[in-house]
């Protein structure tokens, strides 16, 4: 069962029909219930209950701020001053920071309330959110499926409604693929737009901090509390909306594909809707080189080959190993196909307000799937589901998962919303109208 949305809790607790004591220790219920069940959690703060308590004082005098008394959860490579932070990695257990990410600090100055730290694959690095350490995390909606990655935790701890929001991080779709394959909202603004120091890297050029909730209305108070300019109105009747059916060689798994052509025809008839055949193939693997070289020399600057090799996971040692082969006229022709893929990228915009996609092209494979199978193209797990988000990493622009209408009993899928670079209040607006559509 969902939690209520943040303006439904932001009520209840003004009228006094609750106070943040009371959410605060009904997440942390089901927190448990969750890291026993689904192992979402990496962290669970106990102490949580007497900031709440504070909240509560606030609300009495008069001093309420924006998310005064709501319980979120932050992702374990995002740093929170005083709670265990293991960057999802044995190499890191026991590390607790002494301050928090400025996106953290900035949620807590808001008066959100920081429940614990939820599971990710080892530093961000992976699709799946399982780890050879702390085991596999499993998806809300069939426990024999992955919930994505790497935010998996904080999908999962929003889908079962822990909390009405978490954060989490996004370097080629972390976010926005647990989002959809757990059935919830996931939203990567433009880069640069939100801080990222305090943030464990992986691939500084493309990392992003994002946010998962339960509902797109939600992103509006969570990005005023970070900072974010969304002040703008976006009630337009009619977008101009680009659809990439195929938008790579990756194929859409049949039943979502259906399901996703039942939605683009509600949508045409309340907006100008634009069939494209661009084609974004490239994408991946322009993405993987990028992040295999950023990510060898994040790591190798901090820490020593022989500690990683001891330490970390062996598949996060076997990449960070396989790093070392890739020289620098390697990544410099990566970085002129990025750019090359990015002014394509720019021309599609001047065609449209909004592209509009199937956010991976499958539902969430089984737990220990190495290899996905989609009408008879056969590939990796990280390549099928990165397959249509990674090409909105490789260009900074904003991107927003709404839960897709699915048949009844179908697993979660999403629909992924991208728009133009420093237009998030766009995206933000037209995914709330879009999900109200459903």
């Amino acid at each position: 069962m969902r939690s209520p949305s943040i303006a439904e809790m932001l009520v209840r607790l003004k009228a006094g029909v609750t106070t943040s004591r009371q959410l605060v220790q009904e997440a942390l219920e089901k927190a448990r219930n969750c890291s026993a069940e689904l192992n979402a959690f990496a962290a669970i703060e106990d102490r949580a209950v007497d900031r709440a308590a504070e909240s509560d004082r606030r609300y009495a005098r008069g001093l309420v701020r924006r998310l005064e008394g709501i319980p979120i959860v932050v992702k374990d490579n995002i740093e929170t001053a005083d709670i265990e932070t293991r960057y999802g990695s044995a190499a890191y257990i026991g590390n607790v920071p002494i301050t928090d990410a400025t996106v953290v600090r900035r949620l807590r100055d808001a008066g959100a309330i920081v429940l614990g730290k939820t599971t990710t694959h080892e530093f961000g690095w992976g699709v799946t959110t399982s780890s050879d350490k702390f085991g596999p995390t499993l998806n809300p909606a069939d426990p024999r499926r992955i919930p994505g990655g790497s935010s998996g935790g904080s999908a999962v701890a929003v889908a079962c409604g822990v909390v009405p929001a978490g954060i989490g991080t996004d370097t080629g779709g972390s976010v926005r693929i647990p989002a959809a394959l757990c059935g919830v909202v996931g939203f990567k603004p433009t880069f640069g737009i939100l801080p990222t120091d305090g943030v464990f890297p992986l691939a500084p050029a493309l990392d992003h901090v994002g946010l998962i909730c339960g509902n797109a209305e939600d992103l509006v108070p969570l990005t005023r509390a970070l900072g974010m300019d969304i002040s703008r109105s976006d009630d337009k009747p009619k977008r101009k909306i680009g659809v990439l059916a195929t938008p790579t060689d990756v194929p859409v798994e049949h039943d979502i594909a259906a399901d996703f052509e039942r939605a683009v025809e509600r949508l045409r008839r309340e907006h100008s809707v634009v069939d494209l055949t661009e084609r974004l193939d490239e994408a991946y693997a322009i993405l993987a080189t990028l992040v295999l070289v950023e990510a060898g020399m994040v790591h190798f600057s901090r820490n020593s080959s022989s500690l990683i090799s001891e330490r970390y996971g062996k598949e996060t040692a076997a990449r960070l190993e396989r790093s070392r082969s890739v020289s620098i006229d390697d990544y410099a022709k990566a970085q002129d196909a990025r750019r090359m893929f990015s002014l394509r990228m720019a021309s599609l915009f001047e065609q449209v307000e909004l592209l509009i996609l199937p956010t991976c092209p499958c539902s969430a494979p089984l737990v220990g799937t190495e290899r996905v199978d989609i009408d008879g193209w056969t590939g990796d797990v990280r390549k099928a589901l990165m397959a249509h988000t990674a090409p909105v990493n490789l260009v900074g622009y904003p991107a927003v998962t709404i839960p897709m209408p699915r048949m009844k009993d179908a697993p979660p899928a999403g629909l992924q919303l991208i728009g133009r670079p420093g237009r998030d209040h766009e995206v933000i607006g037209a995914a709330a109208q879009l999900q109200s559509l459903s």
